[in-house]
């Protein structure tokens, strides 16, 4: 019996087979791509389970087994059966098959696609399968992913364009980046420019704003918003902000920490793009003297996204910050946040105790909630009672109750506190220390045999407990119930694709303490990152444990240098010892340490 041929699981697409020992082709313009295409037509290439052979990622036996369970089924692929058979994973099925039919790449950076091959397939499409149409080559339409689809995937865009489908591959934030800019934005472009032509706005007139809420609901306001929206979450922003200007308004998108500008919008568009966010967050339209603020539940493909508006009025007119929340992210672990051997085991022996307030400390944006969230997994391992209160409630997590806080109704982190400690709970998670009130609360609460997790928003470990006493607690109940305090912050990753030497200052190097003849590196910008030099984030940080030696030290007129000194001499690293480090490791720089720790 023959083995079954391995596109057979994807009828309807052709795609270039050539020898696996070849070399796969690179195409950097239609030209190229389309010499590839003429040279390749017809060329052969050996079998799935040949190939796998020859490769040694599985044996004869594994072979011939899951290729009787393939002739034994109606509709079973071999690729289907050796996952089934956990004999492959889907990461190691899908490069040999990228190896195996050499499918060629495409360097996006100054790709120019076809204009008719953009028209056949929709936004919505695009933006759901990350597909992006390349080019028409005969009777077929080339097109562009980071990854091989589905098979249903592939017969439900080829039954949209009515065309064959050849598939070539491209990384998969360079297949997001060229979406957004040669389809989606085109798209919004269209409808935009037949829409701006029947406005009449003119600059700094009050009567230009008064059919706002009638301009917001036509269609292309409508999915402008829509878009700006999906794509903010597609690319895992963190913050939206539309900032006017005297003649138009920017959109930008805060990724990584970074802020990345968007596009330029016509500075009439903006009271219908406001008016919209305002119906959708419900707020007063008719009111743009005051800042408001609202919350919008958003969807996308079955995930609830909690997005957060401020709008405020400013000498332009008026400015969107839209803080992009999304519940279903995955949750990291502590291992995941990256924590030294030691530190991790000092954390872990907090989390383990059965009553102490730990403290997570730092600026707004610096991953607190991320490592209470982390804390909570670990703790939630030992069958606990946990009870949190939130505002907002970032991450959802099962098998906790999480209370919601209202301001509107004065039910705020005292009064949620009161009633939680007749609920029984074993550990609390306050979202954040603001008022003397609650930090007595919280730590009569871990001194009555409750684990207590919290924020506060100060620079460094030690300069926490001066704050918890400028908020009016007193030394002896700081020395009885905080254990554990964890500063941190976020610094952004060097790209590792556009590595290059850094140059630091002197004035750097003295405040860091680094020898003069130390080399270290930065992104220098490229396609992979947006042209930034930096790509995701990681965690430094600073774990003071509270031990006798510091809480003898708690007394009124201490001050922050003297705790900080005693850590450090019981073992602790400082935030920026710890930075650099990471420098040294050449995953951030020194330039980006310097801003966030100095």
């Amino acid at each position: 019996m023959h083995e079954p041929p391995i596109v057979s699981a994807q009828p309807s697409v052709f795609i270039m087979q050539i020898p696996h020992h070849r070399a796969r082709p690179l195409a950097h313009n239609l030209n190229e791509l389309r010499h590839l295409l003429d040279l390749q037509t017809g060329l052969s290439h050996e079998r799935l389970g040949q190939y796998l052979l020859n490769e040694r990622l599985i044996t004869p036996e594994n072979l011939r087994d899951a290729l009787s369970i393939v002739r034994h089924s109606d509709s079973k692929k071999l690729g289907e059966v050796l996952l089934e058979s956990n004999l492959l994973t889907k990461e190691s099925l899908e490069k040999a098959l990228l190896d195996q039919l050499d499918i060629p790449s495409l360097v996006l950076d100054q790709f120019e696609f076809e204009a008719q091959a953009l028209i056949l397939i929709t936004p919505e499409i695009a933006q759901r399968y990350q597909v992006l149409p390349v080019m028409l080559h005969r009777e077929s339409l080339v097109i562009c992913t980071s990854h091989l689809l589905p098979p249903q995937a592939y017969d439900f865009i080829r039954f949209l364009c009515q065309k064959n489908l050849i598939n070539v591959i491209a990384d998969a934030k360079s297949v997001q980046s060229r979406i957004d800019q040669c389809y989606l934005q085109r798209s919004e472009d269209d409808g935009l420019q037949l829409f701006e032509e029947t406005l009449d706005l003119e600059e700094d007139n009050p009567e230009s704003y008064s059919d706002a809420e009638f301009m917001a609901k036509q269609q292309p306001i409508v999915k402008l918003v829509e878009s700006i929206l999906q794509q903010a979450i597609t690319r895992n922003a963190s913050d939206i902000h539309i900032r006017p200007e005297a003649k138009h308004f920017d959109l930008l998108y805060r990724i990584d920490g970074s802020m990345l500008k968007i596009k330029e919008y016509p500075k009439s568009l903006l009271p219908a793009v406001v008016g919209r966010i305002k119906i959708l967050a419900r707020l007063n339209i008719a009111e743009r003297r005051l800042p408001q603020d609202g919350r919008i539940t958003y969807r996308l493909d079955n995930n609830k996204i909690d997005l957060r508006i401020s709008i405020i009025p400013v000498q332009f007119g008026e400015s969107i910050v839209v803080r992009v929340l999304n519940k279903n992210q995955g949750l990291r672990t502590l291992d995941a946040i990256g924590f030294a051997p030691h530190d991790e085991a000092n954390l872990h022996d907090l989390l383990h105790r059965s009553h102490g307030i730990i403290l997570v400390t730092g600026p707004t944006g610096s991953g607190k909630s991320t490592t209470l969230y982390a804390a909570l997994l670990e703790v939630a391992k030992s069958n606990v009672n946990i009870i949190t209160i939130e505002d907002p409630i970032e991450y959802e997590l099962s098998g906790t109750r999480q209370i919601q806080l209202i301001p509107a109704i004065q039910f705020s982190f005292p009064q949620a506190l009161r009633h939680i400690l007749r609920h029984d709970p074993d550990v609390i998670m306050i979202g954040e220390m603001r008022d003397l009130e609650t930090c007595k609360i919280a730590m009569e609460s871990a001194l009555t045999g409750h684990l207590v997790f919290s924020t506060l928003h100060t620079n460094d470990a030690a300069s926490s407990v001066i704050r918890l006493m400028e908020m009016g607690m007193d030394p002896y109940l700081i020395r009885a119930s905080v254990i554990g305090i964890l500063a941190q912050r976020l610094v952004r990753k060097n790209c590792p694709h556009c590595l290059e030497i850094e140059p630091v200052t002197p004035l750097m190097r003295a405040h860091l303490r680094l020898s003069n003849d130390e080399v270290f590196y930065r992104g220098k910008g490229c396609e992979h990152c947006h042209f930034t030099g930096f790509s995701g984030r990681l965690a430094i940080y600073e774990l003071m444990i509270i031990d006798d030696t510091i809480r003898a030290e708690i007394q009124s007129d201490v001050s922050a240098e003297r705790l900080a000194s005693l850590a450090l001499t019981q073992g602790m690293t400082s935030i920026a010892d710890n930075a650099v480090l990471h420098a040294r490791l050449q995953r951030t720089s020194i330039s980006e340490i310097y801003r966030a720790c100095m």
